[in-house]
């Protein structure tokens, strides 16, 4: 076969249905025949994932897919679609697809939290969990016994144990290279998931946090035990950030949220926030065609929301982010979606993001403590709006503040500063010395950066068993540490 006549099947191999590429492989030469079933054992795959989201499929929900489709054979006519257009029709059904990834549940009313029962049998994904290599919650600390305890529970508001482990097994059944939706492979569906599902969710707890000091120690927001941060050496510090998550009791978190629970957060929240004064006023801006806010009845035009985006700090719509398409935190966007930010933006609230509320605070520069008073400023105006309406933050007895995900229990807080460390940096032993100090090094794009400017956001590592500040002070003696490492380098090579 000619480079031309190769070149006009590759073209058409993605828009190809499986049996489309069948068909074509009898009339080709042994190179490109196997080039072409390479392609096809992808798309059978994609078919087979299919299959299984339709088979697992409630009677409800299976039903309301037939009637939209206009026929039982769900899976066959799915597979009469290109891609592109399978996914617009699984979206246009209220699910979410992603290459090989798909999710066809949906919620009949608004009033209906998303809590599916997704399997039938451990069996289902028994071998595959085994079979993952590295640290992976699930394999560490599901069994066989746990899960046909827990198979059949839902909390009092309707969360099932499947919803919980959903990301968990889709990571599993797609593999981590190609679905990486976190090495824990649990999210919680509201509070009560944590006591509910204790036996699985305890060893996860303490191994996510590494043996953390129990009960968690009461939320500290007093910045005058912070260490003095003028002790840092400015010209080495780009910025300043503290971030955290919180979650509003009563009602069900982002993987399970009603598209009513959602729109009731927003009114509760946010009018508090509007009435901050002084260094916190600012404005509320609800994601473009969100409907829920009456202010702005069809949110921000697309020209704000995208300036917003582009200053890293509005959050997107989740197209291809596996944790939050597998809990379905992609659900009625973008309603009652929003973020929050004061007029010298540096005070920030996503409202209906991966959390019901993440909170940030930061500034240029080294100055912890104006960061750390102005995010502690923005924590207590939500709670007081909270009690206002008779509800308050999620907090366990044991664990401490209750988010979404595992990981970012207990204070929820990342303190970092973005740093200017060439030299140290590029040490074999630079994330070890980091460590040894509780403290944890990003490449300045992020985990996914593929490009070293030698600038790295260094944060605490914990999140539990030590309260704020004690994670704050972390910081920035590992901070210390690491520019006086790098001032020694500097001094080497002058």
């Amino acid at each position: 076969m000619g480079s031309g006549a190769s070149s006009d099947v590759s073209a058409k191999l993605e828009a190809a249905t499986a049996t489309e590429l069948a068909e074509q492989l009898a009339s080709l030469d042994p190179e490109s025949r196997s080039k072409i079933e390479a392609a096809l054992a992808n798309v059978q795959n994609k078919g087979s994932t299919f299959d299984t989201a339709i088979t697992n499929l409630s009677e409800e929900n299976r039903a309301r897919v037939a009637v939209s489709l206009g026929s039982d054979d769900i899976a066959g006519e799915l597979s009469k679609l290109s891609s592109a257009d399978r996914a617009a029709k699984v979206k246009s059904l209220g699910g979410a697809s992603c290459e090989d990834w798909v999710d066809i549940t949906s919620c009949a009313t608004d009033d209906e939290i998303h809590a599916p029962r997704y399997y039938k049998d451990y069996s289902e994904f028994e071998a595959k969990v085994q079979a993952m290599q590295g640290e992976f919650g699930l394999k560490m600390f599901l069994t066989k016994e746990l899960y046909d305890k827990y198979k059949d529970d839902k909390t009092k508001l309707g969360v099932t144990f499947d919803k919980c482990i959903k990301g968990g097994i889709d990571t599993v059944n797609l593999g981590m290279d190609k679905w990486n939706a976190g090495k824990v492979g649990l999210l919680f569906g509201d509070a009560e998931c944590v006591t509910k599902f204790a036996e699985l969710i305890d060893p996860i707890m303490k191994w996510r946090h590494g043996d953390p000091k129990l009960p968690h120690p009461p939320s500290n927001f007093d910045s005058s035990k912070l260490l003095d941060y003028t002790q840092i050496d400015e010209k080495y510090v780009i910025s300043t950030r503290v971030r955290t998550g919180r979650s509003i009791d009563g009602i069900t978190l982002s993987p399970c949220i009603s598209a009513t629970e959602r729109k009731k957060l927003e009114a509760m929240v946010v009018p508090a926030l509007l009435k901050l004064d002084e260094g916190l006023k600012g404005d509320y801006y609800p994601l473009s065609g969100s409907t829920t806010f009456e202010a702005k009845p069809t949110g921000i035009d697309k020209d704000t929301e995208k300036r917003l985006i582009d200053e890293h700090f509005l959050f997107q719509e989740p197209h291809d982010e596996p944790m939050l398409l597998s809990w379905r935190m992609d659900r009625n966007w973008p309603h009652a979606r929003g973020i929050f930010h004061n007029d010298a933006k540096n005070a920030l609230v996503w409202v209906n993001e991966e959390d019901h509320l993440r909170i940030i605070s930061m500034e240029k520069g080294p100055n912890i403590r104006a960061v750390f008073d102005r995010f502690a400023a923005l924590v207590k105006a939500v709670e007081d709006a909270c009690k206002k309406e008779g509800m308050g933050f999620i907090v366990d007895k044991n664990y401490g503040n209750i988010c979404g995900c595992p990981s970012n229990c207990g204070t929820g807080l990342r303190a970092s500063m973005m740093v200017k460390v060439p030299l140290s940096s590029q040490q074999p032993e630079f994330k070890q010395f980091c460590a040894d100090r509780c403290i944890q090094p990003r490449m300045s794009g992020g985990f996914a950066s593929k490009t070293d400017d030698g600038i790295r956001d260094i944060s605490n590592c914990d999140r539990m068993g030590k309260d704020e500040i004690e994670l704050v002070n972390e910081m920035i003696k590992g901070i210390l540490d690491v520019i006086k490492w790098e001032k020694e380098l500097e001094a080497k090579q002058a």
